[in-house]
């Protein structure tokens, strides 16, 4: 199995500036949103007036022509009954009597326009009666221009009836008053009923009086100009809205800019590794807070920078040692400095002793920094289902060497069979190997190895404890730190690597130590599911 990282992932890749050609300020953002609002809420009021605006137009010229019509039932009622139809100055008898009543009538109303004229409806042909020229010149032509445009449209057909026609582009609201000789009694039907001798001059009366119209109308003008007047008024307030809201804009996004280039240039120092801290007030909560982060990520850049600078000075100083040793040693073989077989042989010695210390310090050093890489997301360590029984039984193997060499024992106590964990079994191996010999180094005696699962937290615990003197004060606090050194410590990495493997597999590694003397480790790492180990026991067994 093999560990090598993905050069191309590992790459970072170089950031690329926006590329838009067009950059729009933050303000001009506000700016527009304002405007939208502003414009769309004066559209809508625009529309919500006009529409009351027009109903209420049509009933006030409504309201106007039913004034003036019930002012002019006197004028169209008091007809005389005693017309001579034989007489051929009956039709010259009807219009005097029609003009003389509206000149000298006191029951007019003056809430509308009233128009006198004759049809002939064959013809299509009128005239004006009333107003003439000599009321009004003004009033007649507008009456004339009217009556024209009424007939035209077929206006005059619907008595009654409030109608509308188009003027010039002015909305003109209408009525037409016909006439009759005698208007229906509904009180007293009897009274309806006409004598044989007076049908044929009651017809011929009505018949005469059927080609005189009267027009009431009203030019609603007026009032749309008031419309007209009010809808100006509401653009130019909007227009005063869209000036303020432009200073508003300007002045409530300052802070706003000001604090975001405040921010930019704190990231731009950041990225020349100036981890200063951002000093200085921010208006927004948000950004207040942006800053804030910003402030820890700096922090933790900034020392995670100088971890990694001393890391890089520790370990040349921990690769020069071993690197000195073995070139003084070779030169000293080169240049027959060592004369005598033996002086040869503890040199060689020296080298290959100096050589594995170099070797094993490279292969902690690139396990490190693959925890590291694991812990940061530009690696991937690759792991397994792992029978617990099975690392125990192969990191004892592991280490049995060691301690027949230094004449020490090793004191199994492993009290778990089937349990299983999810990890890397190598990296697991290596995580037991280096505390293992980290008690080697400091016991009088023994080294004891114990493994049980603690089912509170379903965790399996390693638990590797010596008879030595114990942990000193002095080193306590920094144990598991890169390059932290006992009195007897080699290079100072097992420990901070051990760490490193437990929490890439979710535990960790404590250390105290006992009260019968000697220091104690234990190495918790969690179990898989109940499910999991079911499966994993099944084809162990079936295996």
């Amino acid at each position: 199995m093999t560990d090598k990282p993905d050069k191309a992932r590992l790459k970072p890749k170089k950031p690329s500036r926006n590329k838009s050609a067009i950059r729009i300020p933050i303000s001009l953002h506000f700016y527009a949103v304002e405007i939208v609002i502003i414009i769309l809420a004066v559209f809508i009021i625009n529309i919500y007036i006009q529409s009351i605006f027009k109903d209420y137009i049509y009933d006030q010229c409504d309201s106007r022509l039913e004034n003036a019509v019930d002012s002019t039932k006197s004028l169209s009622q008091a007809l005389p009954l005693q017309l001579n139809t034989s007489d051929g100055n009956a039709d010259d008898t009807i219009r005097a009597h029609l003009l003389q009543s509206i000149a000298t009538s006191d029951n007019l109303s003056n809430q509308a326009n009233i128009a006198l004229y004759t049809l002939d409806k064959k013809t299509g042909k009128f005239t004006v009666l009333w107003p003439n020229a000599y009321y009004s010149v003004s009033y007649t032509n507008t009456s004339i221009r009217v009556i024209n445009k009424v007939i035209d449209e077929g206006g005059y057909e619907s008595l009654n009836k409030t109608q509308t026609i188009d003027l010039d582009g002015s909305i003109v609201y209408y009525r037409t008053v016909g006439f009759k000789s005698k208007e229906p009694d509904p009180v007293d039907p009897d009274k309806n009923d006409v004598p044989a001798a007076d049908l044929n001059s009651e017809a011929n009366i009505d018949e005469l009086f059927s080609n005189y119209y009267l027009c009431v109308y009203v030019n609603s003008a007026s009032y749309y100009s008031f419309m007209a007047t009010n809808s100006l008024a509401l653009l130019q307030a909007a227009l005063l809205a869209i000036i303020i809201a432009g200073v508003l804009s300007i002045v409530m996004t300052y802070p706003l800019i000001f604090s975001t280039q405040k921010l930019s240039r704190f990231a731009k120092r950041i990225a020349k590794s100036d981890f200063k801290p951002l000093k200085g007030h921010i208006v927004s909560k948000e950004l207040s807070e942006l800053g804030d982060v910003m402030n820890q990520m700096a922090y933790k850049l900034e020392e995670s920078d100088i971890e990694q600078k001393t890391f890089f000075q520790n370990a040349s100083h921990e690769l020069r040692t071993p690197l000195m040793s073995i070139q003084g040693y070779a030169e000293g073989l080169k240049y027959g400095v060592f004369e005598s077989d033996e002086d040869r042989n503890n040199a060689i010695d020296v080298i290959i002793d100096e050589t594995g210390r170099l070797s094993g310090l490279v292969e902690n050093l690139l396990s490190i920094s693959k925890m590291d890489m694991s812990k940061s997301g530009n690696y991937e360590v690759k792991k397994q289902t792992i029978n617990v029984r099975k690392i125990c039984d192969t990191i004892i193997d592991r280490v049995r060497g060691n301690f027949i060499h230094e004449d020490k024992a090793i004191i199994n106590d492993i009290k778990i069979k089937n349990a299983y964990i999810y990890g890397n079994e190598n990296d697991l191996i290596r995580c037991l190997e280096n505390i293992f010999s980290n008690c080697l180094r400091y016991c009088k005696t023994a080294v004891t190895l114990r493994c049980y699962k603690n089912n509170t937290d379903d965790t399996v615990v390693f638990e590797i404890s010596d008879d030595g003197p114990g942990i000193a004060p002095e080193v306590a606090d920094h144990l598991f730190e890169r390059f932290s050194k006992g009195s007897d410590g080699k290079h100072g990495i097992g420990l901070a690597l051990a760490l490193a493997i437990a929490e890439e597999h979710g535990g960790t590694v404590k250390a105290h130590n006992k009260e019968t003397g000697g220091a104690c480790f234990e190495i918790i790492i969690p179990c898989v599911k109940r499910r999991d180990q079911l499966s994993k026991m099944n084809n162990d067994s079936a295996t």
